[in-house]
């Protein structure tokens, strides 16, 4: 009994979790032909590069295994956002625009198939 409990106990400290963070991804803006100023009009702003969104950093993962994101609204029906394979413990998700994203709020998670 007691073997049992220490390698219950061994095998999980060894299994470690992938964690996953948001990042918020934000759409520059500058003056019509003009220098950065501290008084701003917003009429005269341009926005450039791409639009805002999200993107995902993971850390803790095993390497050369596939990975999925997935979203919910309820927590009860999952689907499939980005999948990828890890080289690495170390990602990080291509960018992901406001408009490409489920449109109301949702949960996300990070699952091993």
């Amino acid at each position: 009994m007691i073997r049992l409990l220490t390698v219950f106990l061994l095998s999980a400290s060894i299994a470690q979790a992938v964690s996953m963070k948001i990042k918020v991804a934000h759409q520059k803006a500058t003056h019509m032909n003009q220098p950065r100023c501290e008084w701003v009009d917003p009429c005269s702003m341009h926005e450039l590069g791409s639009p805002g969104g999200i993107y995902f950093e993971f850390s803790g993962m095993d390497p050369f295994l596939s990975y999925w994101v997935q979203y919910s609204h309820d927590l009860t029906k999952w689907e499939d956002l980005y999948n990828f394979g890890s080289f690495g413990t170390n990602a990080t998700s291509p960018l992901f625009h406001w408009f490409q994203l489920p449109p109301q709020k949702c949960f996300f998670r990070i699952i091993q198939k």
